[in-house]
């Protein structure tokens, strides 16, 4: 799986996630178990004589994995009370093809009825990283695992696990440090993977926007596993949230990138397929950034196909921000192609980059455009650039943009780093600014992070 890099929610390192996820593939449940039991003919463990227990075992099961599962198949099954010492027994094997032999089999007799003890025992050896790194991984696996199993059940236990140790009120459908998912989106993904419905059900449940979210990523990553119209489907049936697109944009790169593993040339051919603008935003940017890896004039000239819509946009904005920092005149001469949005965001791009470049050519070269919103969009980033070293000169410029919001926004943003360079000169501009309250009152408020195209401030 390749990156995609649209937000910064999913540095989606989601590839790794997706790995992980998708480790376990649907044919390996039956119908007609309850859970991911060993397919075989039935014979008779003991563990300690041989005989005397009866139980199923994989028929491929030979050699000392095979070994290791007569032990605790009881009755075609792997006891709960038994869990704990499989685990160990797995996490004090020093062959790593054996120990992941061996662990495969267990998570093949995982059941609704020993899952929980198995990730209880599994949890208790995180800290010692017999499994290495901490046996996140092998969480994550079986977390997916129990989730195709009794995924209702398997979250619920999560919870009540989380509630033990005080974690209500934590996000837990998002990754830990941005790494990628934790157990619940795990087990979100296992569930979606033989049960989209019922998963895409349960997120839409969830109240909380910023757990809706989160959970949303875990059911997505399972419904890849049986293809892309599903998961196109659950990320159009998702809500507005006050991010805007973006989640969707985030949502639907992750789709575009299981449709790049296809190859390139079979994902140009899909983007026209999708019609929604609010997916196609981050198909577009996708498939882009994709094509600029290696080919940055040929991502230009693609991208330019779409240069009349909106939703190309934030893949104009990738491409311009990766071009400007070397040449900025090209991409506004390559930008006079493009219309609307996509117009706006090149502009902007390459006057910031111009402005870290040349200050002085990028404001001459500002004095020769006409009044237009790519002028207003180049004249915001170029304010908001030279603010940094000379705050007087960018609220010069940041007053001349002809679009309210834009030119408020802008001064706003300009204020806060004349703010931090001077405070008594920027206090008193701004008593005689006539902004309205609301913008003086943001002018002292923490900085945003990112804005709305996914780009840091």
């Amino acid at each position: 799986m390749k990156n995609s890099t649209l937000i910064p929610l999913f540095s989606v390192t989601a590839a790794a996630a997706f790995g992980l996820g998708w480790t376990i593939r649907p044919d390996s449940v039956k119908e007609e178990d309850p859970g991911l039991s060993a397919r075989g003919e039935s014979s008779r463990t003991s563990r300690s004589t041989g005989s005397g227990r009866s139980g199923r075992a994989n028929s491929s099961a030979i050699g000392p994995e095979g070994e290791f599962l007569a032990r605790y198949l009881v009755d075609g099954k792997i006891a709960a009370v038994d869990m704990k010492a499989a685990i160990e027994e797995i996490s004090n094997t020093n062959d790593p093809l054996l120990k992941q032999k061996m662990f495969s089999l267990l998570l093949e007799n995982l059941t609704a009825d020993n899952a929980k003890d198995a990730f209880l025992a599994l949890q208790e050896n995180r800290g010692g990283g017999r499994f290495g790194r901490g046996n996140d991984d092998q969480l994550r696996l079986l977390a997916n695992a129990w989730g195709r199993i009794d995924g209702p059940g398997a979250i619920a236990s999560l919870k009540e696990m989380a509630a033990e140790r005080g974690e209500e009120g934590n996000d837990r459908g998002r990754g830990r440090g941005g790494r990628g998912p934790d157990e619940m989106s795990s087990v979100l993904a296992g569930w979606a993977t033989v049960d989209g419905a019922a998963a895409s059900a349960y997120v839409s449940g969830i109240e909380d926007e910023r757990e809706q979210r989160g959970a949303a990523y875990g059911v997505l990553q399972g419904m890849l596993v049986n293809g892309v119209e599903e998961a196109m489907g659950f990320v159009r049936s998702l809500p507005a949230t006050e991010d805007g697109d973006r989640s969707k944009g985030m949502y639907m790169a992750m789709v575009t990138g299981e449709m790049l593993e296809q190859g390139l040339d079979q994902a140009k051919g899909w983007v026209d397929t999708v019609k929604d603008p609010d997916l196609r935003t981050g198909v577009l940017a996708r498939v882009t950034m994709e094509i600029m890896q290696d080919d940055r004039e040929g991502a230009a000239e693609w991208i330019a196909k779409y240069g009349d819509e909106d939703a190309a946009a934030p893949a104009v904005n990738r491409l311009a921000d990766s071009w400007s920092r070397e040449d900025p005149k090209a991409v506004m001469d390559w930008a006079e192609n493009l219309s609307g949005k996509s117009k706006s965001e090149a502009y902007q791009e390459a006057m910031e980059s111009w402005a870290v470049k040349d200050s002085a050519a990028a404001g001459e070269y500002l004095k020769g455009m006409q009044e237009s919103p790519e002028r207003d969009a180049a004249v915001e980033g170029y304010a908001t650039r030279v603010s940094r070293e000379n705050p007087v000169t960018a609220m010069e410029w940041a007053e001349t943009i002809t679009d309210q919001g834009s030119r408020q926004e802008t001064m706003v943003e300009v204020a806060r780093d004349w703010m931090r360079n001077d405070k008594a000169a920027a206090e008193q501009w701004v008593q005689a600014s006539g902004l309205p309250a609301e913008a003086v009152e943001s002018i002292n408020e923490p900085r945003r992070d990112f804005d709305w195209r996914g780009r840091g401030r």
